[in-house]
């Protein structure tokens, strides 16, 4: 089993492919396992690293702090740091695409792009509060989900991540603490129009996009939450062609 140990205690990881690293960040409440269906064949053209953040999926427990996507950003810094010298582009949805801001936050000179989809940067109460009736009552598919992301003790990990979000919403506190005028590398943000957990997120993705020196938005007409999944085919061609623009070799679509 893979672990690394970080700034933020150990955490799992997978390295496959060669050429320009890429590093894939997973939603909250998912783990690295997400991207199983798509790691073969973008290592055919990259060396992809996949991580399950601190205390999440393989990754060893440990308890959630108001800092945590920070604390997950410094982790994937971490370990990226380790495993390659260039700079690196980073593909995330909902806590994985924060994240991975964060790391170009930090680390302006270790990041080369981001994309980052189905995020905001401000919790809204009321859908954070949706969330939490949800998952007092969760479904037998979102068991079966959290289960497969993060195994039998899914519960920590939820009960964990719902008191984070719980806290950042109370807060009315931004997730980038008002520093996204500081991400000076290529960022594609991407949304569905029509995402059935994050309300209105056509408008907070335009007003996160607007604060990014070099950010672009696409918003899809159809799909759910994340647009990553529930509109693939288009996402993943619109990541890619992304990537390709500040490249030279064009990439194939998972």
């Amino acid at each position: 089993m893979p672990l690394y140990m970080t700034s933020q205690g150990e955490v799992y990881f997978e390295q496959s492919g060669s050429g320009q690293p890429l590093m894939l960040l997973h939603a909250d409440g998912a783990s690295g396992i997400e991207y199983t269906s798509v790691i073969h064949r973008l290592a055919e053209h990259f060396q992809v690293i996949v991580v399950d953040f601190p205390g999440c999926g393989r990754s060893p427990r440990r308890a959630f702090s108001h800092d945590y996507y920070i604390e997950n950003a410094k982790a994937a810094l971490n370990l990226s740091k380790e495993l390659v010298k260039d700079p690196i582009w980073i593909i995330g949805n909902g806590g994985g695409a924060i994240a991975g801001l964060w790391m170009a936050i930090l680390a302006p000179l270790k990041t080369r792009g981001v994309i980052a989809d189905s995020l905001v940067e401000f919790f809204d109460l009321e859908d954070v509060q949706k969330d939490l009736l949800a998952h007092e009552k969760p479904s037998q598919e979102m068991i079966s989900f959290w289960n497969e992301m993060n195994g039998e003790d899914w519960q920590i990990v939820m009960n964990q991540l719902d008191r984070v979000t719980v806290g950042i919403a109370e807060q009315k506190r931004s997730v980038f603490n008002w520093r996204l005028e500081e991400v000076t590398c290529p960022v594609l943000v991407t949304g569905s129009r029509h995402d059935h957990l994050l309300s209105s997120l056509a408008q907070r993705s335009l007003d996160l996009a607007e604060q990014l020196p070099l950010g672009k938005l696409i918003l899809y007409p159809e799909g759910g939450h994340p647009s990553m999944w529930s509109q693939a085919a288009s996402f993943w061609r619109d990541a890619l062609t992304f990537i390709d623009g500040h490249n030279q070799k064009p990439t194939q679509v998972p």
